[in-house]
């Protein structure tokens, strides 16, 4: 009997990335660290969608399987379609605001130990709920993704992992959005985005910018 399995063997995809021991994005000049627990606070427009999505589609595209825990269903298929993603090497687990059931998934995909990066969505969530969340969880995941090639890549709008991640960054807009065109029809142009990194506390904040493009192609 022949069994279809979504994530491949742990033993595979050391051999596949035994080479490779952090990934790259361009968009921000970032690099995370395999077998790590990497935390991304902002508010809203800050820029951690685009850089989880950004992320998605580089190991998608690469042919790994990845995951995204959606917290509160606010995961946009289209636009993970628009930024790379590609869907088919993509697990998507739906918890409905439930906390419990939100931090349950994460555990069971973590112990999976096959994934490339698994994206823990905390937006939305009560942030009064997140802090009652204790601190041994994040300990917990970052002991079973070590050595491992999997990224548990965490985002919500205040820091939530404490000493247990190896990369923090604060996201901010230190600038107001610029716009083209005049009068009451303007399109979005391009966002300034700060990052801090809470992990290197005397580094300065690196500086991207993110621009919208309208094109069809």
């Amino acid at each position: 009997m022949s069994h279809l399995s979504l994530v491949k063997k742990l033993s595979l995809l050391q051999e596949e990335h035994r080479h490779i021991e952090e990934v790259s994005l361009e968009l921000t000049g970032l690099a995370f660290e395999r077998g790590s627990l990497i935390d991304i606070a902002g508010g809203p427009s800050t820029g951690k969608t685009a850089l989880a999505l950004s992320l998605l589609a580089k190991l998608t595209a690469a042919g790994e399987i990845c995951a995204v825990v959606d917290s509160s269903n606010g995961f946009d298929p289209l636009s993970a379609v628009t930024s790379g993603v590609l869907l088919e090497n993509l697990l998507w687990v739906r918890c409905g605001g439930d906390v419990e059931k939100t931090f349950m998934a994460a555990d069971h995909l973590v112990q999976a130990k096959g994934f490339g990066a698994i994206w823990l969505n905390l937006g939305g969530l009560p942030l009064r709920k997140l802090h009652m969340v204790p601190k041994t969880y994040w300990y917990r995941y970052r002991t079973r993704i070590k050595e491992t090639p999997t990224m548990l890549f965490v985002t919500s709008e205040e820091p939530v992992t404490g000493s247990a991640s190896q990369q923090a960054y604060t996201f901010s807009r230190p600038d107001m959005a610029k716009w083209s065109g005049g009068g009451r029809f303007k399109l979005l142009k391009s966002l300034d985005i700060e990052m801090t990194s809470r992990k290197q506390f005397y580094g300065r904040p690196l500086q991207t910018k993110i621009e919208a493009d309208y094109t069809n192609g």
